[in-house]
């Protein structure tokens, strides 16, 4: 491995500081490590920087310093090119950040040496629509790692949303909002708003409706090779659109679409414990009860 990209939390120092020693022992080993020109790292230590497109094309593999937060972040600079994502935990226990404080230069040398395992982990492909119209001005991100949500802002009314899958109306109901999410992200926004906890190497479409005012409140579960549409008819003077987090806001969302399918591309998630999710699992939400 020759280049290497490095993402981290720009808001914590010590995960800016973990970053640091990171570059310097891939650097010490004569591997070019590239940082992108919009995170605090490279201007903190003086370091040279590159572009996001720049590091999305060079970079053999990626390695994110901080939470699950940082790790989406840092995915989207290997949609392209699929490039292998590796998260260090800094921070609370998190299911992306695979390896702690303690074991980060076992892991280091364990990247360079090639002994790790890939995890291929579903994305989703969304589009967004109006009036049978695509909006290509978004500023989103078209894949999503964890979910796709519309939300209703602060004091604004609920939104009416009808569920269809291959063209055929199988749900109609009003709602906060609706999420729309992979196994990855099923342990996310998904799951505080009810949802399913779904193994990530499953292939599934998880919908999960945001304080439904019906009777029905259940996640709906899709085979991966469906085509899901949410049609929306919202009043809202401002209603929200996120992907992995990342928001904008929407006006007027009467005859907007969101379609939402299978991406052909995967994140590659670099592992070297198969059990990681299961014992991230049992220390979340079995011995932290």
């Amino acid at each position: 491995m020759k280049t290497i990209g490095i993402i981290s939390n720009n808001k914590r120092q010590k995960a800016l500081e973990i970053a640091r020693s990171v570059y310097d022992h891939f650097t010490g080993k004569g591997i070019k490590v590239l940082l992108p020109d919009e995170d605090k790292l490279s201007e903190k230590y003086l370091l040279p920087s590159v572009s996001g497109e720049v590091l999305s094309d060079k970079s053999e593999a990626i390695i994110s310093v901080g939470g699950d937060g940082t790790f989406l972040r840092a995915s989207k600079y290997s949609f392209k090119n699929e490039v292998p994502v590796l998260g260090i935990n800094v921070g609370t226990l998190g299911f992306l950040t695979e390896v702690d404080t303690a074991n980060i230069s076992k892991a280091m040398d364990g990247l360079i040496e090639g002994s790790y395992h890939i995890e291929k982990r579903m994305l989703l492909e969304g589009r967004l629509f109006k009036s049978n119209k695509l909006i290509n001005n978004t500023g989103l991100s078209d894949l999503a790692l964890n979910e796709f949500t519309i939300t209703r802002s602060m004091n604004e009314k609920v939104i009416k949303m009808e569920i269809i899958v291959n063209d055929i109306s199988i749900k109609k109901f009003a709602a906060d909002g609706i999420i729309i999410a992979t196994p990855t992200g099923s342990t996310g926004y998904s799951l505080s708003a009810g949802g399913p906890v779904v193994e990530p190497g499953a292939e599934t479409i998880i919908i999960t409706p945001i304080c439904p005012h019906t009777l029905f409140n259940r996640s709906i579960i899709l085979s991966p090779d469906k085509l899901l549409e949410v049609r929306i008819n919202s009043g809202n003077k401002r209603d929200i659109l996120s992907v992995d987090g990342k928001s904008i806001p929407l006006e007027d969302l009467s005859e907007y679409v969101l379609k939402v399918t299978r991406s052909r591309k995967y994140l590659n998630l670099i592992s070297f414990n198969p059990n990681a999710f299961f014992r991230v699992f049992k220390e979340k939400f079995i011995e932290g009860i």
